[in-house]
């Protein structure tokens, strides 16, 4: 359990100050499929084999490319997302969770400049490497181009002049002389050549519906692993790049000090396997941090429920992909039906959502019956939803007070075909870029649904709401946490 949260510490209404060093380079594509995260795990793979403690990062909302990039680094990956969080909020998690004597390793999202959307690039790799003055390392896709590789680089060179560019890394270089016809190309812009990773089918991350393929959105093959290691260790200027990330400029970030929970521990069991892993880090350590002791627990594999829980949460994932083997483990559809009639608090969102629905509908038509607390039946595949999301509660609910409000992202392929009849929707929500009020989520008894994925850094409060929820349920209940009783995510 987490020691207490982290408040930003303010002098006379002002944000108080701090500098701090923070070796940091953060690795941006010229657009989507480049090879950044290949680029990235690579580095990650080959740092950490050298004994150099690397603190992953990624920018945006994605949560398979940060759980990939964690589970090479070996320590949880954390989104930096100036839109759904603030540039504070960006500064000090940079800070707070560099290893002393490491760096931060940041995968930047689509090209270095897409962000939210609309006319600037608000929630870029642009702004994050911005907002924290951190060296740019511009990963170029060489396949099917040579000198106009030099053309491209220098367009991102001079695009933004507040950036700093620090070098350039080719993936997908053909041999020697393509290389040579590339690095030629380029020498007009000025920037050091970083690195060249061949072509090679083995190191490349295949993709499924929402992004890179991750059975458990956890880890890769031990052997692919060593492959990217030996890639960077062969074909990146290591210790150059280790040099950039060292001589970075000093960030300033928040003073912070550390909020107590404002009572005993209380267990909230997280969904966790092959159906269910998308949590960003940041909501989990604001959980702890709240008192919180979060148990893992297997919707596709127990039997039933862990013991003595004031809450219960499920995260996105794959439940469409899994959803036999949900519909055929009924002892715990039925363990999470009955706990929430008797009132545990639950938060599901977007697949934890699905599960809480009456059944998923596959492409044939089948409907796997799932736990039925939401009164609906979900689709999939559908079109496809994406966007950034301003979230307003208009009702109580686990998650916090009516007027509370988030911000997060709605990513799914599964339309709602029967929605369960109107009673009290959670949320008004605007996407963006410009879209209107609507009406969003449902609360159904104890329990909270959205298809949206809300980052609580955006309102860090909600965590400890729902900890004071959880933990009024469990003593209610007379649950109280059993000596030594712990778990982990």
């Amino acid at each position: 359990m987490g020691r207490g949260r982290p408040d930003l510490l303010r002098g006379r209404g002002a944000l108080l100050f701090q500098e701090t060093r923070v070796g940091r380079v953060l690795v941006a594509g010229t657009g989507t499929g480049t090879g950044k995260t290949t680029v990235c795990l690579a580095l990650a793979a080959a740092l950490t084999r050298r004994g150099l403690r690397v603190a992953p990062f990624k920018v945006g909302p994605d949560f398979i490319d940060a759980a990939l990039l964690g589970a090479v680094a070996g320590r949880p990956a954390r989104a930096l997302d100036p839109w759904m969080t603030s540039p504070d909020w960006v500064r000090a998690s940079l800070a707070r969770h560099e290893p002393p004597g490491g760096l931060a390793l940041i995968e930047g999202m689509m090209g270095l400049f897409d962000g939210a959307g609309g006319p600037d690039d608000r929630g870029s790799a642009a702004e994050v490497a911005r907002l924290t003055g951190t060296p740019v390392l511009l990963v170029v896709d060489a396949r099917g181009v040579a000198r106009s590789a030099g053309a491209l680089a220098l367009g991102f060179a001079r695009f933004d002049p507040g950036l700093s560019l620090a070098g350039i890394i080719f993936n997908g270089v053909g041999g020697p002389a393509h290389r040579e016809t590339l690095e030629a190309g380029v020498a007009p812009v000025g920037l050091p050549i970083l690195g060249a990773l061949p072509w090679d089918g083995a190191l490349a991350i295949p993709e499924r519906h929402l992004g890179l393929l991750t059975p458990e959105a956890r880890a890769l093959p031990a052997e692919q692993v060593a492959r990217l290691a030996a890639a960077a260790e062969a074909h990146l200027d290591l210790d150059r790049i280790v040099s950039i990330a060292a001589a970075a400029p000093p960030l300033p970030v928040p003073a912070e000090q550390e909020t107590p929970p404002a009572g005993p521990p209380v267990r909230i069991a997280l969904a966790r396997d092959a159906a269910f892993s998308f949590y960003y880090q940041d909501n989990l350590d604001l959980l702890e941090a709240s008192g919180a002791v979060l148990v893992a627990f297997s919707p596709l594999n127990d039997a039933r429920l862990p013991a003595h829980l004031g809450g219960l949460c499920f995260g996105g994932g794959y439940p469409e992909s899994e959803a036999a083997g949900l519909a055929g483990n009924a002892s715990m559809r039925e363990e999470v039906r009955r706990a929430v009639g008797a009132g545990l608090p639950v938060l599901a969102e977007c697949g934890g959502f699905m599960y809480l629905c009456r059944a998923i509908e596959d492409d044939a038509g089948r409907r796997h019956p799932m736990v039925g607390i939401f009164d609906a039946v979900v689709r999939f595949p559908g079109p496809g939803t994406l966007a950034y999301c301003r979230v307003d509660l208009v009702h109580p609910s686990p998650l916090g007070p009516t007027g509370a409000s988030l911000r997060g992202h709605e990513f799914h392929a599964s339309p709602v075909l029967a929605p369960p009849p109107v009673r009290a929707r959670a949320y008004r929500v605007r996407r963006l870029p410009a879209g209107g009020p609507e009406s969003e989520g449902y609360l159904a008894q104890s329990a909270l649904g959205s298809y949206l994925h809300l980052h609580w850094g955006s309102c860090p409060d909600v965590a400890g709401h729902f900890v004071a929820t959880c933990r009024a349920h469990a003593q209610g209940r007379g649950v109280a946490l059993p000596a030594g009783a712990g778990g982990s995510p």
